[in-house]
């Protein structure tokens, strides 16, 4: 399970916080939030391109 909103930065275990992941996405997502998580992902694409 990940947290949408990570703990860290004050997200709840609640249903809605939680979403399915794998671990290894789990572990580099560490504690951004979704936003954070695109614009990094989005970054590393613009650099491979």
């Amino acid at each position: 399970m990940d947290h949408i909103v990570p703990l860290t930065r004050g997200g709840k275990s609640t249903r809605g916080n939680l979403v399915p992941a794998c671990k290894d996405c789990n572990n580099k997502k560490k504690y951004l939030l979704p936003i954070e998580w695109e614009e990094y992902l989005e970054s590393l694409a613009r650099r491979q391109s």
